[in-house]
């Protein structure tokens, strides 16, 4: 849908690692938002963030996917929109390239962006006394629950709405989004989905078993996750949110993931094609070759 920024708030320019051209970048896009009229902030830590989200109408990372994801689940949270200037290689999330940014600025001044909502996931852990351990947090592309030894395999249980859907003896077990479905989850054999389907995805990575495939849920299923021992043994397990952090978890406690009350608004400069994106950034016949700058 069609948008237009708050005109009391800044732009947040958000700029968490150090990547060529990512200097010139970000003073091209401070003297466009300032020809237009429009005030802004360089956020360059992940503490500056918290503090100046407050503020800010609207974020615009600079680097790829991996600078969006870190700033999501925070995005989501404040409902503020999300753009990304792509300083990486693939860029499936990101918003526009350098050369781009006049065009970004103006669509800022004018509000002809466009966005689009993403479904992100809620991830509780829960105890073994069955209460669940704050704080809830979200995942924009998957949470996944895997082997914290290289080497071993781990067992668990995934649940859906109460029923046991399978037992995994696998690396580990994947729930991703739709947003998700290009990330981790297509390296683990997952499928790829449009963006906006309402469905999540449950797949296994490296399953002992090769009937063990991934399965597509409606989005309004619950989820749950459950390590388990085998033979009386517990090789240890951690839990990621987007491959952004890890947490131990033990046996006896469980994951519970639901589709989150929060979405993302992620900005586009125009309306987006998913078949052209997968074509480009996948190389598929038909596509033209995208260079690393796009």
């Amino acid at each position: 849908m069609i948008s237009r920024m708050n005109p009391s708030k800044v732009i947040g320019l958000v700029a968490l690692a150090e990547k060529p051209g990512l200097g010139e970048a970000l003073r091209i896009m401070r003297r466009e938002l300032s020809r237009h009229g429009l005030g802004s902030c360089v956020i360059e830590t992940p503490d500056a963030l918290e503090r100046a989200i407050g503020r800010c109408g609207m974020l615009v990372t600079f680097g790829g996917d991996g600078t969006m994801l870190t700033v999501s689940s925070l995005a989501a949270m404040h409902r503020v929109p999300l753009a990304g200037v792509n300083l990486g290689r693939l860029g499936f999330m990101t918003t526009c390239s350098v050369q781009e940014l006049p065009l970004l600025a103006y669509a800022l001044q004018e509000g002809s962006y466009l966005t689009d909502e993403r479904s992100m996931l809620e991830v509780v852990r829960v105890g073994e006394d069955g209460v669940a351990a704050p704080p809830r947090k979200l995942a924009l592309n998957e949470v996944s629950l895997i082997r914290a030894q290289s080497g071993k395999m781990v067992d668990l249980d995934a649940e859906i709405d109460g029923e046991l859907l399978n037992r995994y003896h696998a690396d580990g077990v994947l729930v991703s989004t739709p947003t998700g479905s290009t990330a981790y989850s297509l390296s683990a054999g997952g499928p790829l989905v449009w963006p906006m389907s309402r469905v999540v995805c449950v797949t296994p990575i490296c399953p002992h078993s090769l009937t063990n495939r991934s399965v597509v849920l409606p989005d309004n299923m619950t989820i749950r996750l459950r390590p388990r021992e085998r033979r009386g043994r517990f090789d240890s397990m951690v839990y990621s949110l987007d491959g952004r952090s890890a947490y131990p978890i033990e046996v006896g406690e469980s994951l519970v993931i639901r589709k989150a009350p929060e979405t993302l608004s992620l900005v586009h400069l125009r309306k987006q094609n998913f078949g052209a994106l997968l074509r480009a950034k996948l190389r598929w016949q038909g596509a033209e070759i995208p260079s690393d700058d796009e």
